[in-house]
């Protein structure tokens, strides 16, 4: 493949990572606006929240599927962008990235066992309901402390990526710090509710710069012209 075909190649890669920044957004923001899955482990009654809920909370966790479907494609063009700035840290990124995506596979089978186990199904007859949601919540507990491990994980991926965006003068120096810098403070959130036992719930408002910088940071690469390395 000639110089001028492996740029054009290149360039593919970048609009379809620009794509995918932006769908990772979209499936990420939408259903939490839509429907939030905590209502039914606070609700009184679990196994009626269920019974009421059930298609939102399937529709929420379905959606997230597609999110960490997406970033291991994302993960994967990413290494293709990157890879001619530097081989050794664009692999390094990209499992990085792609273990965030199998944590959050992770994380969604504890968000489908609370629906086996409110399903109200004969076999669960020897529970009573305050026994059930327990159970329920253990799992929604569970789901928590795999997503403050995966958030660390995700970090250090998407600021190897932001770190080589910077060197390589694909985008803009203060758009990759400014991705530099987001993700770093994810690491933080995570490591601290990790080993915290109340971290504060302040913390949480540190993340929203970051869905921000996704999806400009998509949009840049998906509607702007780069130079790229063949």
């Amino acid at each position: 493949m000639n110089a001028q075909n492996a740029q054009g190649s290149n360039l593919n890669y970048v609009k379809i990572t620009g794509i995918f920044y932006s769908l990772i957004v979209l499936c990420g923001f939408l259903p939490r606006v839509m429907f939030d899955k905590r209502v039914i482990f606070r609700a009184e009654d679990p196994i009626q929240a269920m019974s009421q809920f059930e298609q939102a909370f399937r529709f929420a966790i379905a959606a997230d599927f597609v999110m960490y479907t997406l970033v291991l494609m994302l993960s994967w063009g990413l290494y293709k962008v990157l890879k001619p700035v530097h081989k050794g840290m664009a692999l390094m990124g990209f499992a990085f990235r792609s273990a965030e995506a199998i944590l959050g596979f992770v994380t969604l089978i504890f968000y489908i066992m609370p629906l086996v186990i409110l399903s109200n199904a004969d076999y669960l007859g020897a529970f009573n309901i305050e026994q059930l949601r327990a159970l329920a919540i253990l799992f929604i507990k569970s789901s928590g402390v795999a997503y403050y491990i995966l958030l660390p994980v995700m970090g250090v991926g998407a600021t190897i990526y932001c770190y080589l965006f910077y060197k390589s003068n694909y985008v803009p120096k203060a758009l990759a710090i400014w991705g530099m810098v987001t993700y770093l403070t994810m690491i933080v959130y995570g490591v601290v509710n990790v080993a915290m036992v109340d971290a504060p719930k302040e913390l949480q408002y540190a993340m929203y710069p970051g869905a921000l910088f996704e999806l400009l940071f998509g949009l840049w690469l998906l509607f702007k012209v780069i130079k790229t390395k063949g």
